[in-house]
């Protein structure tokens, strides 16, 4: 599992894991330590990982957290635990500023 730089930009932690894994959330919390970012990301080996870093503002944040979800669930899965941490952070004070998902790759098809 390759780790977050230790400290970056925001922009500059989005880019790190778009250019190693498949992004497939990022949410930005604001509140009154700062900010708080929550990313949910896809490796080469069908891992789901799930990162929290915070800071005093968007321009340099902190690697705090990363778990490995297990991928045999599946996407929803991990997008679930993701969601269950924006609403621990929610109920701790936290407020959603900010947030971006990607879609499937391939929808399934309708039957005819």
């Amino acid at each position: 599992m390759s780790h977050l730089p230790a400290m970056a930009p925001h922009a500059e932690l989005s880019a790190w894991i778009e250019s190693r894994e498949e992004l497939l959330s990022s949410a930005l919390l604001g509140g009154e330590p700062g900010l708080c970012a929550v990313f949910l990301s896809c490796d080469d080996q069908g891992d789901y990982l799930l990162r929290l870093c915070d800071g005093a503002d968007d321009r340099w944040m902190t690697w705090r957290e990363q778990r490995r979800l297990r991928s045999g669930f599946g996407r929803s899965y991990a997008e679930a635990i993701a969601n269950a941490a924006l609403t621990r952070l929610e109920r701790g004070g936290w407020q959603l500023e900010w947030m971006a998902r990607t879609a499937p790759a391939a929808l399934p098809a309708l039957a005819a």
